[in-house]
């Protein structure tokens, strides 16, 4: 019985996420648009992630389903909007892992190599500081 309430709620949240696409356009680019717009608004230097963008019309969803009458669009759209920020935030977690996976020198960078030589050379080639004995 679980399973058939599961597979009936996921085939209703895709044929709303169809309508809505047919309707208002890529979901997906819209949040990123609108993360852009708000970052413009609020003046911030760093871009509101899409997922962001989407928990916080989640946040919305559940604000209207307190004190108001019960409304199963506006559980339906929470929670599109949340499958939507899970994916959207897992797609960006693993771009970062991969990232920073690339990032990660095997061997140490020019700057490092440099500074090492050099501290190696000065020990070599300069006495240490030492008292004069008398």
């Amino acid at each position: 019985m679980q399973i058939a309430k599961i597979k009936m709620s996921n085939e209703k949240l895709k044929q709303i996420r169809q309508a809505k696409e047919q309707e208002y356009g890529p979901f997906a680019s819209n949040l990123e648009r609108i993360g852009k717009s708000w970052t413009a608004l609020l003046g911030l230097d760093f871009d509101i992630p899409a997922h962001d963008v989407a928990n916080m019309y989640v946040a919305a969803k559940l604000i209207r389903a307190v004190g108001c009458d019960f409304k199963q669009d506006t559980y339906d759209d929470a929670e599109n909007y949340l499958y939507q920020a899970e994916l959207m935030h897992r797609r960006e977690h693993k771009s970062f892992e991969i990232l920073k996976e690339q990032m990660t020198p095997s061997e140490p960078d020019a700057n490092t190599r440099m500074h090492d030589a050099l501290k190696a050379e000065h020990k070599t080639n300069y006495p240490k500081d030492e008292p004069d004995e008398q």
